[in-house]
């Protein structure tokens, strides 16, 4: 039987992240906002008045250059509260100190808006002048020009930049709905009581090899998700509606152009990774659902079911401590400095392994300017968690490569490949476990746990995800609202279309769209598959012609930038203006689960002779 999850102040102290690297105290913390808030005075003293129509490249440059300031100490403070609450939002005072946060952020943000409203409507000339001045801040400085057309009067980015808050509000009220007010009922199965969470579902419960307990657990959350279902989609459906008006407000014809400009990314891209996905990968993918119906010696293949390890005995019981050596064994291949910088994950405590009550769920990584990265896992102990630390490692390499070789303005990538970092990270983890060469069952654990981690992760979990919000936003586009009935529809039409009759859909199937967060933050689904695209791509490029062109891909991870992804794809040798790269990456699936099924026959033999 499983174990209640401790309570935040039980959790050994090594097993949590380190944010006295940020703040020494809680007092530092409300210092730093005090002083944070008389910069902005100053600012605000200095440019005001001198910023709006100047015609000076250097003062535009002094602007900047503040600004950059000021928001890399914002992101400081912002972090450290929301690193807080992430961990544990059961604890009011938390809570309170987010909510603080957030208000002062958007204090803040109504204060610079005369700055963001005065760039944009300088000249192109002086813009492009100033640009010519500083190649740190070329790309930020000529996005200005290209933002022009959609801004709109500095009175009216004033009143939005002072309702940001409001705007976070469904994300917060969905985070609140999930991880303080669901309470999940104990329940009973295979002969034993069993305690039910968010967390132990998502990590402990969805991977049960025990049938009548896994499918169990699966119908108890499902009927407890349900209970808050009109709740969520209120919630989701007041994140459309404000993501359509602002699109409308700014002037785009679509929703979908309205979140896709920031990613410098064109429709026909977004488009193509769907639909390409959705038709030739199932097919791939209900193999795979048919070669786990027979592993287990399954009655039907359920929806309940999809998460089964293929080789559990290979995946459970891994700790923190042992899995220090698998990363390091990876990071290997990408040579010894860059192995280095990777394990001081461990001695600087960038990592949050722990299980408790009120913790955020899945993972994350939060990188900032001069600070250590900070990452979220709920450790299961598993291969999977092992293949999401290296996951969220790639995050934090490609964080400290940016900010290293660029200013902090041109540090992101577009959200488009944000992730082709970190799934590059899982491919690395992939081939140092299969040099290991242990025989031909921990080959396909090895095998397996890249099929049913990462891609499965990447192109089919989050690919359903972005095809049901493609089909919502449709909707918004056309004007509707949303309703928890439409939802469900919706995720359940998706669902059928996938895995077609491979895979019965249990009652609550169709609730999964309850459970991601990334619907609140814009076209964001989607971008786990284009990344891992190019992941891909580069892995087989690594495959082919050997060590020589992982210096393409640190060109790729320093480069920083806001530049389209095309451009910046390019530096890493892939050209994702074609549909190649991701055509390549089904047939690479195609063959890495062909050799899974040829080890599985093998297998069956072996034991059938013993």
């Amino acid at each position: 039987m499983s174990k209640k999850l401790p309570q935040r102040r039980e959790v050994p102290e090594a097993l949590t992240w380190d944010l006295t690297a940020l703040y020494e105290s809680k007092e530092d913390f409300k210092k730093a906002k005090a002083e944070l808030k008389e910069e902005l005075a100053d600012f605000t003293n200095r440019y005001r008045e001198r910023l709006p129509g100047t015609k000076d490249p250097g003062l535009v440059l002094e602007a900047v250059k503040a600004a950059e300031k000021i928001y890399s100490k914002l992101s400081r403070v912002s972090l450290y509260s929301s690193l807080a609450a992430s961990a544990d939002m059961s604890d009011p005072e938390n809570l309170k100190r987010e909510q603080e946060t957030v208000q002062f952020t958007a204090a803040l943000a109504a204060e610079m808006s005369f700055y963001h409203s005065a760039l944009p409507e300088l000249k192109d000339e002086v813009l492009e002048a100033a640009a010519a001045e500083d190649e740190g801040y070329a790309v930020y400085l000529r996005d200005q020009i290209r933002e022009k057309a959609h801004r709109l009067s500095p009175e009216t980015e004033k009143v939005l930049a002072a309702f940001s808050p409001s705007f976070d509000l469904p994300y917060t009220m969905y985070e609140s709905i999930k991880l303080a007010d669901m309470r999940f009922p104990d329940f009973e199965a295979a002969g034993e009581r069993h305690p039910l969470s968010y967390v132990l579902y998502e990590n402990h419960y969805a991977e049960e090899t025990n049938s009548e307990i896994r499918r169990k657990a699966f119908e108890v959350f499902s009927e407890t998700l349900a209970q808050y279902r009109n709740s969520t989609a209120a919630a989701y459906n007041a994140q459309v509606q404000r993501e359509k008006t602002e699109a409308s407000l700014r002037g785009f014809d679509s929703v979908f152009d309205f979140l896709l400009f920031d990613q410098k990314v064109s429709r026909e891209m977004y488009e193509r990774q769907i639909d390409i996905i959705m038709e030739e990968l199932a097919p791939v993918m209900q193999r795979y659902a048919k070669l786990l119906q027979k592993t287990y010696g399954l009655e039907e293949m359920h929806y309940a079911d999809l998460k089964l390890p293929l080789d559990p005995d290979f995946s459970q019981g891994l700790s923190v401590e042992e899995s220090k050596q698998y990363i390091a064994d990876a990071m290997s291949l990408m040579g010894d400095d860059y192995k280095e910088r990777v394990m001081k994950a461990y001695d600087e405590r960038w990592v949050d392994f722990a299980q408790n009550e009120g913790k955020s769920t899945g993972g994350f990584c939060a990188v900032i300017p001069d600070a250590q990265p900070y990452i979220l896992l709920n450790w299961s102990a598993s291969m999977s968690e092992l293949f999401t630390l290296a996951h969220e490692l790639g995050h934090a390499m490609q964080g400290l490569l940016c900010y290293e070789n660029n200013t902090v303005f041109q540090a992101d990538f577009s959200r488009y490949d944000i992730e082709a970092p970190s799934t590059f990270h899982e491919m690395l983890l992939t081939e140092s476990l299969l040099r290991k060469n242990k025989g031909p069952r921990f080959e396909r654990w090895v095998l397996s746990s890249m099929i049913a981690n990462t891609y499965y992760h990447n192109f089919v979990t989050h690919l359903l995800e972005a095809a049901f919000q493609r089909e919502v936003y449709r909707l918004a586009d056309a004007g509707e609202s949303l309703q928890a009935d439409t939802l469900d529809a919706l995720y359940r039409k998706v669902l059928e279309k996938f895995w077609g009759d491979a895979v019965i859909l249990d009652k609550g199937a169709e609730k999964t769209w309850m459970r991601q967060p990334h619907y609140y933050m814009g076209l964001y689904s989607y971008v786990y598959s284009a990344s891992l695209t190019i992941a891909t791509a580069m892995a087989l490029r690594l495959k082919e012609e050997g060590e020589g062109v992982l210096s393409d891909w640190i060109a790729f991870l320093k480069a920083g930038g806001p530049l389209p992804p095309a451009e910046h794809a390019k530096m890493a040798g892939i050209d994702i203006t074609t549909d190649k790269p991701l055509k390549d990456s089904i047939r690479y699936i195609d063959k890495m689960l062909t050799r899974t099924e040829e080890l599985s026959r093998e297998l069956e033999k072996e034991e059938a002779s013993h």
